[in-house]
């Protein structure tokens, strides 16, 4: 607990030297110690806080899927490679982890996590080993796979969501969500303007021979129609419904609105598969975005329109735990060390949600911010002598003198003290 501690009390970046030196008697070495090569489970942690998270939010809310990426320097900590970074917004060298969320009504909870690894880690054992990457987890899967990794994990810990949300980057992958639809799980999939769909019912079959020269086709196509995309399907819409979405900083969020039935496309699955498309803009017709879904076909508006919004929620869950709790600040190269702090961070918002929901019964509109800083109130940072200060300035000089040798080192210069 000491290192949750540090995470939500810590006043400046969580890193190690820092937690110690400002929050706990234990020192870096060993928080270092804790992270990096002590042998306790990760998974065994974040179970427990899938079981009791969603529990405290309340059944019937919604599963989010999203990644969250970290910008890291060198090449040795692991995971890192040049990918994009949404927390940058830009191809970067970073860490990225694709994460799961448990949202209803505001209330929302990071619950679950697997951390990406590029096809240039995992074609390269040695530096796998070097990471202490177990070996089951040193083949390559795409970040849609680990999705669906914990989609199916969330079954399995019987959680009671009512439906999941996904952004672009997996609702272009048709296979995921044909996987989802099989497993009766409803879904919410952001695509992008020029993904297609089917606007009348397919008929699938083997096409005529248009001529008496080649092959015999073979290939079961669409006979009836042709895939239109979504941003020409926009474009014929004259008239939109206003739908009050929820509460903003700014009033109540409203846009503008439609859902259509149409027909998705799977190359693999020959056969119609009817979905919503859901469309929707803001008021000054700026900010169009597509999705698609599989409710059922009497669901109303208003509720697809809101179903279309909880996406949002795990956004704010990301920034709550870089603000809160730390998450984007650790300082850790191996595979259990990463996973560690992770897990961890998961626990400090899991306390923090359940205070707030404490104190909601006193103060209705208390923010996670609020309880964060009632808990960093209740429990001080360390004493300062002039002693400890003195500790601190020789060990961060020392420091970064070790550092500079070592660098001069790696370039062969002279060795500057």
């Amino acid at each position: 607990m000491e290192y949750v501690k540090g995470l939500l009390v810590n006043p400046s970046r969580c890193h190690l030297s820092a937690i110690s030196d400002n929050c706990s008697t234990i020192n870096n070495q060993s928080f270092s110690h804790f992270l990096s090569q002590s042998p306790w489970d990760h998974r065994l942690l974040t179970d427990w806080i899938i079981a009791n998270g969603w529990r405290l939010i309340g059944k019937n809310g919604a599963l989010v899927i999203d990644e969250c990426g970290n910008p890291k320097a060198g090449n040795c900590s692991v995971g890192v490679s040049r990918q994009y970074c949404g927390n940058i917004g830009k191809v970067e060298n970073s860490q990225v982890g694709v994460f799961m969320a448990y949202v209803k009504n505001g209330f929302r909870l990071l619950l679950d996590f697997r951390l990406y690894l590029p096809e240039n880690w995992t074609e390269d054992r040695s530096r796998c080993d070097s990471a202490a990457i177990p070996l089951e987890f040193q083949r390559f899967r795409t970040k849609a796979e680990l999705a669906y990794d914990l989609i199916c994990q969330a079954i399995e810990a019987k959680i009671k969501f009512s439906f999941v949300a996904m952004d672009g980057f997996y609702g272009k992958h048709p296979w995921l969500l044909t996987r989802i639809e099989k497993k009766g799980i409803t879904y919410v999939a952001d695509i992008g303007c020029k993904d297609r769909v089917i606007i009348e019912k397919p008929e699938y079959g083997i096409p005529p021979k248009k001529s008496l020269f080649g092959r015999n086709p073979s290939i079961i196509r669409v006979l009836n129609t042709i895939p239109v995309s979504v941003d020409e399907i926009e474009k014929t819409i004259a008239r939109w419904r206003i739908i009050r979405i929820r509460e903003s900083t700014e009033g109540f969020l409203e846009v503008k609105f439609t859902a259509l039935r149409v027909w998705r496309i799977d190359k693999d699955v020959n056969e119609p598969i009817p979905v919503w498309l859901l469309i929707r803009k803001d008021l000054d017709d700026s900010n169009v975005k597509y999705s698609l879904c599989n409710a059922s076909p009497i669901q109303t508006w208003s509720k697809l329109a809101r179903m279309q919004s909880e996406r949002y929620w795990i956004e704010r869950s990301f920034q709550d735990a870089i603000d809160l709790a730390g998450m984007a600040d650790y300082q850790v190269r191996n595979w259990d060390a990463w996973h560690h702090h992770m897990a961890l961070v998961l626990l400090a918002m899991l306390w923090v949600t359940k205070e707030q929901k404490h104190f909601l019964g006193v103060k209705r509109r208390i923010t996670l911010q609020d309880v964060a800083k009632i808990i960093q109130t209740l429990i001080p940072l360390k004493p300062k002598t002039p002693l400890s200060i003195a500790k601190i300035i020789i060990r961060n000089h020392r420091n970064r003198k070790d550092s500079r040798r070592c660098k001069m080192k790696k370039k062969k210069g002279p060795l500057v003290c």
